[in-house]
């Protein structure tokens, strides 16, 4: 048998150690460029510039009006719009605003907000998101994180100039808004929430790739340019949009995360959170930790078991569950009743 010279040996770990090296190194610059990829930023704290709405309440509905006139584009039933409780122009005790969530519009759980109006004697104020209710295909694609910040602030200041105060009816990422609203430099400009199905994380947990690196990269590779799904009627069409840009859901993703991540006891205002157990959409064990951290005095949670809308997230309205909306109004004004009247 031939014998191996000692130094053959030492060559040949060398060269292994080498390649080792070499591919540890391959690995961390790997690992670098995925860590310092492109992020999905929720971008500035502050809500784009805006005109304020007048204060005057008689130049209320024509400013209004004047303003989503921008938009030749709106669906019927989607535009912003204030329902009186009596007269025009009258300002009442409490004022109702309704914020919608993603994708959806003020027709998502009508007519639920307008009849804890009724029974409230309260103005109501409809609120429409940036990009949304529109036909344009694109439009949603156009709004940003701050867009929408300044839709839910003009709500609400709309809504105190409507009402002596404001109750904020919300919806899934509506609620997430609000939550922002409340935890943010504006905070105090609501008396009330009442948040429905809120959005602190989806039920797909594979939503939060977007916010990883390169995460709006790999989002449209898997969904492509535009994202679809098939309305299951006419009114439901008419409601949400069902084709819009990918890129939409990337300011969404980000408001998300940015709420969730954000110092949720600095939430002081009183707070009714109805939810389901076996939401489809959003993820409850997510809502609940929400709440746990919300540092208001008084809040509640409520699981909604009467509710039969198909996916339990849109928990009431017309087109989801008719029978559920007098429950659920009734829910929320016996709740806000039971308010001790120096804390509102």
């Amino acid at each position: 048998m031939r014998a191996h010279s000692p130094h053959a040996f030492d060559a040949t770990a060398s060269r292994g150690r080498r390649v080792l090296l070499t591919l540890a190194a391959l690995c961390a610059l790997l690992a670098a460029a995925w860590c310092l990829g492109p992020r999905n930023n929720f971008g500035s704290a502050v809500p784009s510039p805006r005109p304020l709405p007048p204060t005057d309440i008689a130049q209320l509905a024509d400013w209004i009006q004047t303003s989503e006139a921008t938009f030749s584009d709106i669906k019927p039933g989607n535009a912003k719009g204030i329902v009186w409780a009596g007269a025009a122009a009258q300002r009442t005790p409490w004022a109702v605003v309704y914020l919608h969530g993603f994708s959806a519009s003020r027709l998502e759980t009508a007519p639920l907000a307008d009849q804890v109006a009724k029974q409230l004697g309260a103005n109501a104020f409809h609120t429409r998101l940036s990009g949304h209710g529109r036909a344009s295909a694109s439009a949603m694609g156009e709004a940003s994180v701050q867009d929408w910040m300044a839709d839910t602030l003009e709500a609400v200041q709309i809504g105190q100039a409507l009402g002596e105060r404001v109750l904020l009816i919300s919806c899934s990422t509506g609620a997430t808004l609000a939550t922002w609203l409340d935890t943010s430099a504006q905070a105090g400009r609501v008396t009330a929430h009442a948040f429905i199905s809120p959005n602190f994380g989806l039920k797909d947990r594979r939503s939060e790739i977007v916010n990883m690196p390169w995460g709006q990269s790999i989002a449209l590779l898997v969904e492509g340019k535009t994202r679809n799904w098939k309305p299951q009627s006419e009114p439901e069409a008419m409601a949400w949009t069902s084709s819009y840009p990918t890129r939409a859901i990337f300011p969404m993703m980000a408001l998300v995360k940015h709420v969730r991540e954000s110092d949720l006891s600095l939430f002081q205002t009183p707070v009714l959170v109805l939810y389901s157990e076996r939401d489809q959409t959003v993820e409850p064990t997510e809502t609940q930790a929400a709440f746990t951290r919300l540092g208001s005095v008084r809040k509640s949670m409520e699981p909604v078991g009467y509710s039969k809308s198909v996916g339990q997230h849109v928990l009431a309205g017309t087109i989801k569950d008719p029978a559920a909306v007098a429950p659920m109004a009734q829910s929320i004004v016996q709740w806000l009743h039971a308010l001790p009247k120096e804390g509102i």
